[in-house]
């Protein structure tokens, strides 16, 4: 009897994934800002050679989603994007099934200093379009983050981890609230995603505050004012002349935006909040002159005593998140051995065909091979793919 040719299928095992970066909490808002710097998507990190890439990149993270190249370990790969005059710090890295929780714990907001803030489900999204748009997805990223996405719509779903319209700038809110009055201005300064949340929270608080968008593109700092029912002022007018105001929400991807004479500039400046990536405001300058100032170090502060309010809501939100990454697990493995089932159940029916009529070697086949198949997929669990493959190959050759 000739043995079948051995399978080569094109699926990259789920330990040749990689999730590698910074964010708020493992690096800072500095870390972040070199690393968007340097890679502005993932054409930039495909470059260095890996085959699948996805890029997160926000003012709280920096993620590259990779398919290591071959022969390359994690930690070889991490070397490769940190590989650049000594410029980037310290980045973490997570490879096969921890690579795969963790995408799906940053889906699902559980590590966003603010758990449960509602942009983070749609930026993982956008990333995951962006680049399937440019072409640098592939089986392997394609099913990990059609997973993570499907583990945060079950989380938001099934545990109330925060409220609507919960962002980052949520954190900050409370400090407002304690030094501005009715009526007080606030300028926004970006109209970004983060600005936009952080426009729409002040037009919505009960202290009927004066937003006032500030941002270079009228069209969409006009439409963002409209909405929260404020004013648009250009950028660049403001700073040279700033309005008077009493909180300041800064939103953009320019260092000091607010620096030492524009902060002195701005009268009647109470707190600024500095939701930027780099840093937007000068806060050494900022507090010389008596100005408070949310950053980086305030907004982790409030994330962390939120998290202790709601920790059992977490807890069940983490354990729901394991549930998909075994579920994921699983069908990862049953897709890699498919080659390996169809491999068995054709020697089942090469071996019954001399026996009985071929409809009934293929139903027999199907009933004999569904025990070894449980085995196949624990011994594939346990020990990879290839150990399966090894002992259906062994089954062929007896």
């Amino acid at each position: 009897m000739t043995n079948p040719p051995r399978h080569r299928h094109s699926i990259l095992p789920v330990e040749r994934l990689a999730v590698i970066g910074v964010s708020h909490s493992r690096g800072g808002p500095e870390a972040i800002a070199a690393f968007q710097e340097r890679y502005r998507g993932p054409r930039d990190v495909a470059s260095l050679g890996f085959p699948e890439v996805v890029v997160v990149a926000t003012c709280n993270r920096f993620e590259a989603v990779v398919a290591l190249p071959p022969a390359t370990e994690a930690r070889s790969a991490r070397s490769l994007l940190l590989a650049d005059g000594g410029r980037l710090g310290p980045a973490f890295v997570f490879a096969g099934d921890a690579a795969v929780e963790r995408l799906m714990r940053v889906a699902a907001s559980l590590d966003s200093l603010n758990p449960g803030e509602d942009q983070v489900m749609r930026q993982v999204r956008r990333a995951y379009a962006e680049a399937q748009r440019l072409g640098t997805t592939g089986r392997l990223t394609t099913f990990t983050f059609e997973h993570a996405l499907r583990a945060a719509r079950r989380v938001r779903r099934e545990v109330p981890l925060a409220p609507l319209n919960t962002s980052l700038f949520t954190l900050a809110l409370p400090r407002l609230r304690a030094v501005l009055r009715p009526g007080d201005r606030v300028a926004v300064i970006g109209a970004g995603e983060m600005g936009r949340a952080a426009a729409v929270a002040l037009g919505r608080d009960d202290l009927g505050l004066d937003v006032l968008v500030v941002n270079r593109d009228e069209g969409r700092g006009a439409r963002l004012a409209t909405e929260v029912g404020g004013r648009w002022a250009p950028l660049e007018a403001f700073l040279a002349s700033p309005e008077p105001v009493a909180a300041a929400v800064c939103a953009t991807p320019r260092r000091h935006l607010l620096d030492a004479p524009t902060l002195a500039a701005m009268r009647g400046l109470r707190v600024a909040v500095d939701l930027g990536t780099p840093p937007n405001v000068d806060a050494g300058a900022a507090r010389a002159i008596g100005i408070d100032v949310v950053g980086h170090a305030e907004l982790e502060e409030a994330g962390r005593r939120r998290r202790e309010r709601i920790a059992r809501r977490l807890a069940r939100a983490e354990a729901v998140v394991l549930e998909e990454l075994d579920a994921a697990l699983e069908a990862w493995t049953i897709r890699e051995l498919a080659p390996a089932i169809g491999r068995l159940r054709a020697h089942y029916v090469t071996s019954l065909a001399d026996l009985v009529a071929q409809a009934d070697a293929e139903r027999l086949a199907r009933r004999l091979a569904h025990a070894p198949l449980k085995g196949l997929r624990e011994l594939a669990r346990r020990y990879g793919v290839g150990a399966a493959e090894a002992f259906v190959a062994a089954m062929e050759e007896g």
